[in-house]
């Protein structure tokens, strides 16, 4: 039987061969009783058959791994306003629109994140490309205004 701990790798290794992202994973057991969270994003569009299409891999993966037959799972998708906190959420989203609000600014900047490196990214405005400090950030998220963002990608 696997640890606990290891579970969440294993999933994310059999979501990505499906085409899915795993952005946030959580199991907790209760008893005898397991419950598992994720979120889950695809580029091509994240709705109910991705959010099945994951819950049906991480239901085999914990019966596989755990032993457990009927655990409970929720699966969702990021939202169209989903906070950028992890470096899993800053790779998925490469090539999409979002708003940054920078440190020393107080206005939201909206744009297209082009590339990501390790300490900065580029990002493309109407004024043109530039690159952006991680450090820099003070908020960034999602940016649904767009045109098609609320209903590709998400």
């Amino acid at each position: 039987m696997t640890e606990d701990k290891d579970i969440g790798p294993q999933v994310e290794e059999l979501l990505n061969k499906a085409g899915l992202y795993l952005l946030e994973f959580s199991l907790s057991r209760r008893g005898g009783a397991m419950s598992v969270k994720a979120v889950v994003y695809s580029p091509a569009g994240t709705g109910t058959d991705e959010c099945v299409k994951a819950s049906r891999l991480i239901l085999s993966q914990i019966q596989v791994s755990c032993d457990i037959q009927t655990p409970t799972i929720e699966v969702s998708s990021p939202g169209i306003d989903r906070i950028l906190r992890s470096e899993k959420d800053w790779k998925a989203f490469v090539g999409r629109n979002i708003k940054l609000i920078l440190r020393d600014h107080e206005e939201w900047i909206s744009g297209r994140l082009v590339s990501l490196g390790e300490e900065s990214f580029i990002f493309e405005t109407k004024e043109g490309p530039r690159t952006i400090e991680r450090s820099s950030i003070a908020k960034a998220r999602l940016d649904s205004t767009h045109k098609g963002e609320q209903t590709n990608g998400i």
